[in-house]
C-alpha cells in the first residue's frame, strides 16, 4: 500500500539537503548564495550541507557553481535495472524509434507520478524532454493515462489528492470526471492520447505495459501535432504501439520463447 507522505515524520536536515539537490537539478548549477537566498537558508547552512553532498561525491563544484554528482547516476541506473519490465524495454523502445522515426519512451508510475525510464529518439522525431528519470504528472500525458486507467477510483483520488490536476496547457484535463470519463475510454480502447495536454503543439499516444492484471508501465510514443493527429498516421501509429506493446507482455509472460 502506497504511504501517505502528510502522515510521515522526516528529518529536517534530510529534508534541507535534499531542498539543495532538488534546487541544483532544477538551477542547472548554482551558487552557494544563490541556493541560500532561493531556500530562505543561512549561507552557513547551505555550506555545510555542500560540503557533506561533495564529500559523498552526490554534488560536485567548478569553480564557485555547485551541480548535482554523477554518484546520482549510479544510484539511478541500479533503480532503473531493478525491475526486469525496465530492463526489458530498451529493446522494445529503440526498435519502434528507430521504425516510426518518433520520439518513443517507456514510463512507469511511482508515488503518484510518471517517470520516463528509457527514451530513444527516431530520425524525424521532434525532441522534448524526456531524458531517464524525467518526472511527469500522469493526468497529462498518454503513458499517464494509460496506467491510471487500470487504478481504482480510490487510487485515482489518492494520486489527485497528492498532485493535484495542474493545467500545464490550456487542453490539459483538470476537472475529475472528465479525466474519469476519458480512463473508461482508454480501458475500453486499450490505449490513450495526449493531444498538445502536456506541451503545447505535442501530441502522444500510449499503450498499457500489462502482461497480467497490474500495470507495469507505459509504452509511449510523441511527436509534433501536424504528424500524430493527422487521421492516418495516428490509426498507423496507434496500430504499431499495440503490436509492439503486445510482444512487449508476451516477452514478459514467456522469456523462453
Amino acid at each position: 500500500m502506497d504511504e501517505d507522505f502528510s502522515e510521515m515524520r522526516t528529518v529536517q536536515a534530510t529534508e534541507t539537503a535534499f531542498d539543495i539537490v532538488e534546487y541544483l537539478q532544477t538551477e542547472n548549477g548554482a551558487k552557494l548564495h544563490e541556493i541560500a537566498e532561493a531556500l530562505g537558508l543561512a549561507n552557513s547552512t547551505v555550506y555545510h550541507h555542500l560540503n557533506t553532498l561533495l564529500k559523498r561525491r552526490y554534488v560536485t563544484r567548478d569553480g564557485d557553481t555547485y551541480h548535482p554528482g554523477l554518484e546520482f547516476l549510479n544510484v539511478g541506473g541500479l533503480v532503473r535495472d531493478r525491475r526486469r519490465v525496465n530492463r526489458l524495454s530498451e529493446s522494445f523502445v529503440e526498435a519502434l524509434a528507430e521504425e516510426t522515426g518518433e520520439q518513443v519512451q517507456f514510463i512507469v508510475e511511482e508515488n503518484g507520478l510518471g517517470y520516463h525510464v528509457y527514451t530513444a529518439t527516431g530520425e524525424h522525431a521532434t525532441s522534448i524532454d524526456s531524458r531517464p528519470g524525467k518526472r511527469i504528472f500522469l493526468h497529462a500525458n498518454a503513458a499517464g493515462k494509460a496506467i491510471v486507467a487500470y487504478d481504482s477510483e480510490d487510487r485515482l483520488d489518492e494520486i489527485i489528492d497528492t498532485v493535484g490536476l495542474p493545467a500545464l496547457t490550456e487542453h490539459t484535463i483538470t476537472d475529475r470526471e472528465e479525466l474519469v470519463a476519458e480512463l473508461e475510454q482508454v480501458r475500453e480502447q486499450g490505449y490513450a492520447y495526449n493531444w498538445e495536454e502536456h506541451v503545447e503543439g505535442y501530441c502522444g499516444i500510449a499503450v498499457p505495459i500489462r502482461p497480467e492484471d497490474e500495470v507495469l508501465g507505459a509504452l509511449a510514443l510523441g511527436g509534433p501535432i501536424e504528424r500524430i493527429k493527422n487521421e492516418q498516421s495516428k490509426e498507423a501509429l496507434t496500430q504499431r504501439l499495440r503490436e509492439t506493446g503486445n510482444e512487449f507482455e508476451l516477452e514478459l509472460k514467456f522469456p523462453d520463447l
